[in-house]
């Protein structure tokens, strides 16, 4: 229902059929599309889960039962996945005929039941086995030299490269002139070496012995001093060492919301202190500070090694000065610290990083301008590579001097599967090859799609997981595909992939920003593209994440893009969103993906309730996810075992053993609704943010500037700016139709010279951009084009290099200096929805052919009452309750500047969908009203409650008071878990017609079936945590029954206090233990009827 509040509006606000233009808007789908499946609940929205296999036996009758109870309550299909954690005792092995067996038969009862089948593309993560030789695992680079004189002929044999499984392969040889004061280090010189500290071996830890040595903590303030007495003046110029890693590495921290700082912001992270500082003396006395010791970061792959570079200093004396390295929390306080290596070599700062032999975001660049006599140059690298045979022996005729000879080779990083049967754990396959991706498609999904087909089963897909097996830097043909990708010869920069600089500090950190550049494009090409190709194949649906935790130089959302189904992630401990799946959803809608999928409340636990999980999926659908797949369900293999199966340990308790399992309908149905008007038409959101081109990249927390109120974003890498790009009447336009307001440019002003032309033709074409002044570019290719890009920037950016301002260029503007919240205001843009300030509220927002779609989520544990304003004309507003399946009118007013005004009130913690359209629904909608008078009466009396005997219970118990059961002196109510059922006779004066009447829950712990008088109302399960009982009451006495469920936690609980033979529960891997505290269980507080009143009819109460 609309009011007109002004005969005429502003056409300030940008239309949809000017932002999508017609073309497009008849594509997209309508009101009655979203309507049908809103009440119709359909088959292709249901979430599916993640069904591990592995932990235990495999039977066919928990298989059945398995399938039989995800389809019952609405769950649409399963990822049958072998994934373990304990000691899977029972377990057949992979490729057994028993397997066979199973996997067969689990194929043939999803297609009688009409659920989705689809397997994970290895057994356990990510992609690999036994098959996989070192040749076709994963690869990095390495290097040996060797030191020889010239002017002469020369035979010799260089040293073999330390491998794993004895497999390497030649690269490359090189040699370069030898400088004496450059090249010396403490393993030449040998100094002396000292510690103030006996009962540490100082010389231990400069040696070149893999075997870390541990220096215990010391008092506060107490420093470990290891010297080193060179004898005379020595130049360092660097340092090398490596150390047990600690903490967690800021590329395997998921990043979370919050706001822009300094450091980097993510689940788990936190900065390390520095180990101490390396000092320099003349007289062995006083010593002055060199370098801090930076820590290294814990990171999956396991990557030890850090060197830190300085510009040069002279002294005899060079001492590490340990400290203070530790917190109270650690749980392993001590050092562990070896190969310490103190060197006169110019080095590139934190080299292994930005080699990619670990994961790392590289932020500043600390590596001294070094002269040239410092540096190698590479006008005298000499290219031994044709004159070595497949031995290893070179045959030169060496140039006089001394020479530099190195032997670049490739070996296998040792990353391995891991989760998967015994018999299937190997070395995952290399992630930057076709030809080895495709052999483990063929020695493991092939067989596994072969047999389902020749078996009558069906598959309908394959699922990739995030990859989670450390760095790799190169494959075989490496040199080939970086000359297709980047365009020029990468042989004479290889000594920059051994630390080196070469001919400067810009060009090796540009060959070394080209480098990792490469390793992303080529795991999208490679690995994913392969995957995808062969899908395609056999009409498969591929649906893949990407790195998860990012250890590798990836760029997720063009690993996302590229893949049929772009599948993210979103755990149990995160309670206020992520960033991987904004990436998800930024992937999808940048490249014209309509399901933007993600693994779902990864690692809930048995105490999680329901409402807990729905307030995580409420995120992920603002954040603009629109298909779960649930982490994950544990094959149940038994029929007569609570819980049975946990997952080794890790609970996985999306089954059937779960408590709350037979009530858990409209939870699925909840998100069927959602993930349906999720999918309908096309995203609305205003800004889109460049990510760069620097890999890794990703969203970053602390990258991001503040997004105003009531603006959305989508994120975006290159290629996205390259091929999906264009301008129209003012907005950035993708091919689909999706648009965009403005373009966000990166906060380290660090745009290639290739981007930013981009930009400016989008510029000049009438975009608006938010951004800092480009500062450089990354890539060594625009070293030889800075006067271009100091031009470019100067032409968009003025030449007087003002802190702030902002700047028209052809037909669009450019806005830097000022906040992004400013840079909106200055450019005339009006948020999409007002939304209330300092909150956590998250909004989505999708466009119909005739209609607009908002979902809302009041992410507090407080209630809102507020009125929006939406960024649309359409005169009428509904609110669909994905939760009840019920729609209301919505009263609303149209504002005097042509938008929509709607007051709106939510409870704590609900979501709803707000649905806008020119025409008033076909059907009669109830009139929302939200200032309804209420009387409220709470039910008196006592209570009867049934505890199940079956299952510890006393049976019937009288509460005379509705208490937490955990608080009960009965130790068979404590530790109670299960159904009871609270019986009570609720009389009902007089019911009036004109009325309706709620059952409204002070606290319920955790969800509740009502039935009235023999007749099934509904279930609570969530906020507002009240049932409308109107239809089933009736004047004079009600038989109230309410089938309260509680979390299975409180049982395991108590058994692991009791001997064996005595538990009601079993648990093939342990997760619970006495000391654990019990989760609240059972109407807790009280229970009002309220009956509400419409304000006008409210006189008589």
């Amino acid at each position: 229902m609309v009011s007109i509040k002004y005969s005429c509006f502003s056409f300030l606000l940008l239309l949809s059929t000017f932002i999508y233009g017609d073309e497009n808007r008849t594509k997209l789908a309508g009101l009655k599309d979203a309507l049908y499946g809103f009440e119709y609940l359909q088959d292709s929205t249901r979430t599916k889960v993640w069904w591990f296999h592995g932990e235990t036996v495999t039977t066919r009758a928990g298989i059945t039962a398995d399938l039989e109870a995800f389809h019952k309550q609405g769950v649409g299909g399963v990822v049958y996945y072998d994934q373990t954690h304990g000691n899977c005792e029972g377990a057949f092995e992979a490729f057994s005929p028993e397997w066979w067996e199973m996997l067969v038969f689990a194929s043939q009862e999803a297609k009688r039941l009409g659920l989705t089948f689809e397997t994970h593309i290895s057994n356990g993560y990510v992609a690999g086995g036994p098959w996989i030789t070192p040749a076709l695992g994963m690869q990095r680079l390495t290097s040996v030299e060797t030191i020889v004189d010239g002017g002469k002929d020369l035979e010799f044999s260089l040293p073999v490269p330390e491998a794993r499984s004895d497999y390497y392969k030649d690269v490359a040889i090189l040699a370069f002139p030898y400088q004496r004061e450059i090249h010396d280090d403490s393993r030449v010189l040998k100094p002396v070496i000292t510690c103030n500290k006996a009962d540490i071996d100082a010389k231990a830890c400069f040696s070149s012995s893999k075997q870390l040595s541990v220096i215990p903590v010391q008092k506060p303030g107490e420093s470990v001093y290891m010297t080193l007495d060179f004898g005379k003046q020595f130049t360092a110029r660097c340092i090398t060492y490596s150390m047990a890693p600690r903490g967690k590495a800021a590329t395997d921290a998921m990043n979370v919301p919050g706001p822009p700082t300094e450091e980097f912001v993510g689940t788990g992270f936190r900065v390390l202190l520095n180990l101490g500082e390396l000092e320099v003396s003349d007289d062995g006395l006083t010593f002055k500070k060199v370098c801090d010791l930076k820590p290294v970061y814990l990171s999956l792959g396991g990557w030890k090694q850090k060197t830190l570079s300085f510009p040069a200093v002279t002294g005899r004396y060079f001492r590490l000065n340990l400290h203070d390295w530790y917190e109270k929390k650690d749980r392993k306080p001590h050092l562990e610290l070896g190969q310490v290596v103190l060197s006169s070599r110019a080095c590139i700062d934190q080299w292994e990083e930005k080699a990619a032999l670990t994961s790392a975001y590289i932020e500043n660049d600390f590596t001294p301008s070094y002269q040239k006599n410092e540096i190698i140059d590479p006008d005298r690298i000499v290219d031994l590579t044709e004159q070595t045979d497949s031995l290893g022996t070179v045959r030169w005729k060496a140039p006089a001097g001394k020479w530099v000879v190195v032997r670049f080779a490739h070996v296998p990083t040792g990353g391995r599967t891991k989760h998967g049967r015994k018999n299937m754990i190997g070395l995952e396959c290399d992630k930057l090859s076709a030809v080895a991706a495709e052999a483990h498609w063929n020695h493991y999904l092939k067989h596994i799609a072969d047999s389902i087909e020749a078996h009558g089963g069906h598959l309908d897909g394959v699922v990739v997981d995030s990859h989670e097996a450390g760095s790799q830097n190169w494959t075989s043909g490496f040199e080939n595909d970086f000359l297709r990708l980047r365009g020029y010869d990468l042989r004479k920069y290889l000594p920059t992939l051994a630390g080196y600089v070469v001919e400067s500090r810009e060009v090796s950190d540009g060959f070394l920003y080209d480098m990792r550049r490469t390793i992303a494009d080529l795991t999208v090409e490679k690995y994913f593209g392969t995957f995808q190709r062969l899908c395609k194949e056999r009409n498969l649906i591929l649906t893949s994440q990407d790195f998860g935790a990012l250890c590798m130089a990836g760029d997720p959302i063009l690993a996302k893009g590229k893949v049929q189904k772009p599948q993210s992630e979103f755990w149990g401990h995160h309670p206020d969103g992520n960033y991987d799946i904004k990436e998800c959803s930024s992937a999808a809608h940048m490249y014209g993906k309509p399901i933007a999928s993600a693994e779902a409340f990864s690692d809930v636990k048995f105490s999680q309730s329901l409402a807990e999980l729905k307030q995580l999926a409420d995120y992920a659908y603002a954040f603009g996810i629109n298909e779960f797949v649930g982490c994950a369900s544990s094959h149940q293999p038994w029929l007569d075992k609570l819980p049975g199966s946990t997952g080794g340990g890790r609970h996985y308790a999306l089954n059937r053993t779960n408590t709350f399992w037979e009530y858990s309908r409209d939870f699925w149905d909840y998100q069927n609704r959602s993930s349906f008007l999720m999918r309908q038409g096309m995203s609305v959101i205003d800004l889109c943010l460049y990510l760069g081109d620097n890999a890794p990249v990703r969203i970053l927390t602390h990258r991001l500037p503040v997004i105003p109120a009531g603006f959305d974003f989508d994120a975006f890498s290159t290629d996205a700016l390259f091929t999906r790009m264009e301008v129209k009447e003012g907005r950035i336009v993708l091919p689909d139709g999706v648009s965009y307001q403005m373009m966000v440019l990166p906060r380290n002003g660090e745009i290639t010279l290739e981007a930013l032309r981009k930009i400016a033709s989008l510029v000049q074409a009438g975009a608006s951009v938010y951004g800092t002044r480009p500062q450089r570019s990354g890539t060594l290719h625009d070293l030889e084009h800075m006067v271009e890009y100091e031009e470019l920037v100067n032409m968009m950016w003025g030449r007087n290099n003002t802190p702030q301002g902002c700047s028209h260029y052809g037909k669009g503007t450019v806005y830097w200096g000022m906040s992004l919240t400013d840079a909106v205001s200055k450019a005339g843009m009006m948020p999409d929805v007002t939304v209330p300030e300092k909150r956590k509220f998250y909004y989505a927002h999708r466009t119909l052919w005739d209609g607009e779609i908002y979902f809302l989520d009041n992410h507090e544990d407080t209630p809102l009452a507020h009125t929006f304003i939406f960024r649309t004309s359409k005169r009428y507003a509904e609110l669909w309750n994905p939760v009840t399946g019920k729609r209301y009118s919505l009263q609303s007013t149209l504002t005097a500047d042509g938008r929509i005004s709607v007051p709106l009130q939510m409870a704590a913690r609900e979501s709803y969908f707000v649905i806008f359209s020119d025409a008033q629904s076909t059907s009669q909608l109830p009139v929302k009203e939200w200032n309804m008078q209420e009387k409220k009466t709470f039910i008196q009396g006592d209570w009867t409650v049934d505890f199940s005997e079956k299952l510890g219970g006393p049976g019937k118990v009288v509460f005379t008071v509705l208490t937490d059961w955990t608080s009960h002196k009965d130790e068979r109510i404590k530790y109670y878990s299960g159904t009871a059922v609270y019986r009570h006779n609720l009389m009902m004066d007089d019911k009036r017609s004109e009325s309706r009447y709620l059952l409204r829950f002070a606290k319920l712990a955790s969800i509740a079936r009502i039935v009235l008088n023999g007749r099934e109302v509904g279930t609570v399960w969530c906020s507002p945590w009240e049932i409308d009982i109107t239809e089933a009451l009736e004047t004079g006495e009600n038989k109230l029954e309410i089938y309260v469920a509680n979390s299975l936690m409180n049982r395991m609980i108590g058994d692991s206090m009791l001997p064996e033979d005595q538990r009601i529960t079993y648990s093939a891997t342990s997760i619970a233990t006495p000391g654990m505290s019990l989760i609240p269980s059972g109407i807790i507080g009280s229970v009002q009827l309220v009956r509400q009143m419409s304000a006008s009819n409210s006189s008589d109460k």
